[in-house]
């Protein structure tokens, strides 16, 4: 029976090393070979043959890695049972070419036609991909939004029975695409924009790589869908409100609202929020690096997020996870009054016939509902954002969000034309107070 396992030779574990695999094939033969992945000595689990956690490797990011590895030994397993019936001679160079093979490094053995096998392919190529910045490869996120897009691919053409050619992919495909991820998937216009997006990414990416694609991908019908997007923001009233709740009986929101005042003082995304501690503190200074965009964020403490570290013995407040700090935060937010009826979407949930929530949540249904219930994970970086445009200048607020231009930062806020207009009404209303209260001066210095 053939084994397939992984191995480093780690000696200094601060050190990087090459990933190795070994098969053994029943009583044929033992071969070992380079899987050509890296991976450093410290972060390297023997027992697993897999990269630690996430949590226990600090800012490096195995995620690919962690996704490769069972993938590549179910297909040498595949492979050698394979060879083994078709009675082909296995040994180090045999197993070297599967192992190019499964990574794309050998493109004669693969046909690359059709969309899912491409899809593989760029997904395999994003840590090399150089960005319009010059930075060489791409976030956490957008690896798993890429992963998730090509399982999307894969579950429509199951629904199809049929593997689509890269070349099939057309308006028709399109327009299917979105109808099953909307009826089938049950996915906001939104979420199902991001795929298509990717999906086009992909499609392009084939057409430099060589590979023929529908002209009608090019097209501007082939785009994609989106609505309109509820959100709200604290003000500094209602973060006063938070800041000053006793939250004494209730240690876990006690904790969870530390991390909310944190995050509206910080405008940090909470895949760089939830990771603070204080080793990110430096002269008064809060310094990290954005997980996303790998830029290197600086701001000062502001006297809440002080206050905060100070109440939890000079530390940050502890470990929660997105899931619980997204609905602790509501709760914390109805404790403090934070009633004001707004316009948004909530998950509404299907129950079954035993009146149990399935996991699964339906799509958004929007509404007007109390303020507290639309608070999420997102709400402090909004709220950060949004608190200080019109008070600093723009660029003194981009170099704290990460935004790279001020047409994303006024984007990501949501400020119109009229919002814009509506500052300059205020400035100009100053203006005109300030030259009354100086005539009026001048008037009274005359007179005396």
């Amino acid at each position: 029976m053939a084994k397939v396992n992984f191995y480093i030779n780690k000696k200094n574990p601060d050190k990087e090393y090459t990933i190795n695999v070994f098969l053994q094939n029943g009583r044929k033969g033992k071969f070992k070979k380079s899987t050509g992945l890296k991976i450093i000595g410290k972060h390297w689990d023997d027992l697993k043959q897999a990269p630690l956690p996430e949590s226990k490797t600090g800012e490096r990011n195995y995620y690919q890695l962690r996704r490769k590895l069972p993938k590549l030994k179910a297909k040498i397993l595949e492979s050698t049972i394979e060879a083994n019936y078709n009675n082909e001679t296995i040994n180090s160079e045999w197993l070297s070419k599967v192992i190019e093979v499964f990574f794309g490094r050998s493109s004669a053995d693969i046909d690359f036609i059709y969309l899912s096998d491409y899809a593989n392919h760029f997904i395999d190529i994003l840590p090399y991909r150089i960005q319009k910045n010059g930075v060489t490869g791409v976030s956490e996120s957008t690896v798993k939004l890429y992963v998730t897009t090509l399982n999307k691919i894969i579950e429509f053409e199951k629904l199809k029975r049929k593997r689509f050619k890269i070349e099939e992919v057309n308006l028709k495909f399109h327009t299917d695409f979105i109808q099953f991820l909307s009826k089938v998937q049950k996915l906001n216009l939104n979420t199902i924009g991001k795929y298509i997006k990717c999906l086009k990414t992909i499609l392009k990416n084939a057409k430099q790589y060589g590979l023929k694609i529908n002209k009608e991908v090019e097209s501007d019908a082939f785009r994609s869908t989106k609505e309109d997007i509820y959100f709200v923001t604290l003000n500094t009233d209602e973060i006063d409100k938070i800041f000053n709740l006793d939250l004494t009986n209730t240690p876990y929101l006690d904790n969870a609202r530390n991390w909310l005042i944190i995050g509206v003082w910080t405008g940090a995304r909470v895949s760089d929020l939830l990771k603070l501690d204080n080793s990110n503190i430096n002269n008064n200074f809060i310094e990290y690096k954005s997980q996303k965009t790998k830029q290197k964020i600086i701001l000062p403490i502001h006297w809440q997020v002080q206050s905060v570290i100070d109440r939890n013995e000079g530390n940050f407040p502890h470990k929660i996870s997105n899931q619980r700090y997204n609905d602790w935060i509501k709760e914390v937010c109805k404790l403090a009054g934070i009633n004001e009826v707004c316009k948004g979407s909530v998950f509404i949930t299907k129950k079954t016939k035993s009146n149990k929530k399935e996991k699964t949540p339906q799509r958004k249904k929007v509404g007007t509902y109390p303020k507290w219930k639309l608070v999420s994970t997102h709400t402090a970086r909004r709220s950060f954002a949004t608190n200080h445009y019109g008070v600093l200048p723009t660029p003194v607020i981009m170099s704290a969000t990460g935004h790279t231009t001020e047409r994303m930062l006024l984007a990501y806020i949501r400020k119109t034309a009229k919002d814009n207009a509506l500052v300059f009404q205020e400035f100009w209303k100053k203006e005109k107070m300030k030259q009354q209260k100086e005539t009026k001066l001048k008037v009274i210095k005359t007179a005396n």
